[in-house]
């Protein structure tokens, strides 16, 4: 990746043919905290047009805030693993491996229907990316992405700053970021994944320190797997941290929940300037505190 396209704002078409198809299927999240004018050219595209059913399964009832959590992410996670033509899997195994492994997502919500659903997917999300509406919608939104370069690149700027500092303070595997930003997909969801060495966020709006806050979890999360004793004896209630992340309140609520809470801590300091030179020391007055 050029050193210059590192803090660009990118789009990756097959993440917006998710969200151009559950806006088909009702998706009620786009309107929220977004202009006027935004939403009314996004309401253009809610075509009401035919995209498989796929799609609507996408809404579950588990998470309360967000009920698109976690399979919009899924599927997200899941293009990674898709072949170039949207035939079927690649690495369906470790795609599979890493779903089952997050430990921020509960095991009712990644049982044998989950699977089974997910079977359907480079399918469906093949006939929305062959759509003449779905590629009209793609144009705009490249207009779009790069509207929001020339809006955000000072911050942008502070971003490739930032993570540079904290790749060489934290011995992270990470070599370059790419940041999509998605003008449907609701201002207040923010996924990452690791695609290979490139840590990709991705979100429905540009934040400097939910950009920062994302990456951050994956800087921090092999600390907190070395303090898993010491998080099992705290007493599991972080100021802050609303109860889905506790999921069903096991050892891997717990652990979820302090990782959130301890991000959040990790992030006001980065943004401040303090970088806390031992992650090990930091986590653990937190704990103590």
């Amino acid at each position: 990746m050029h050193e210059l396209d590192r803090y660009k704002i990118t789009n990756i078409p097959k993440i917006s043919a998710i969200y151009y198809a559950l806006l088909q299927c009702g998706y009620e999240y786009y309107p929220i905290e977004r202009e006027n004018e935004h939403v009314d050219r996004i309401r253009r595209f809610a075509l009401s047009q035919c995209v498989p059913t796929f799609f609507s399964n996408t809404r579950q009832t588990t998470c309360e805030v967000y009920p698109y959590w976690p399979r919009a992410a899924i599927l997200e996670t899941a293009t990674f693993y898709l072949l170039p033509d949207c035939a079927g899997y690649e690495n369906f195994d470790r795609f599979r491996n890493q779903i089952m492994s997050a430990g921020n997502i509960a095991d009712l919500e990644r049982g044998a229907e989950l699977w089974n659903w997910l079977a359907e997917f480079p399918k469906a999300l093949k006939a929305v990316l062959d759509s003449s509406d779905f590629a009209d919608y793609l144009e705009w939104e490249k207009q779009w992405i790069c509207q929001q370069n020339l809006i955000h690149e000072k911050e942008l700027k502070q971003i490739l700053d930032c993570v540079d500092k904290c790749v060489k303070q934290y011995n992270s595997p990470v070599k370059d970021i790419q940041i999509v930003i998605n003008p449907i997909k609701c201002v207040y969801s923010a996924d990452y994944h690791m695609n290979d060495n490139c840590f990709v966020f991705s979100s429905g709006s540009f934040r400097v320190e939910s950009v920062i806050h994302e990456f951050l979890h994956h800087v921090i999360h092999a600390s907190i797997l070395l303090l898993k004793e010491r998080i099992l004896q705290s007493p599991c209630q972080y100021p802050g941290v609303d109860s889905s992340y506790y999921l069903s309140g096991d050892d891997t609520g717990k652990y979820n929940a302090f990782e959130e809470f301890a991000v959040r801590e990790l992030t006001k300091c980065v943004m401040g300037g303090n970088y806390p030179p031992d992650l090990i020391a930091f986590l653990t007055g937190l704990l103590s505190d």
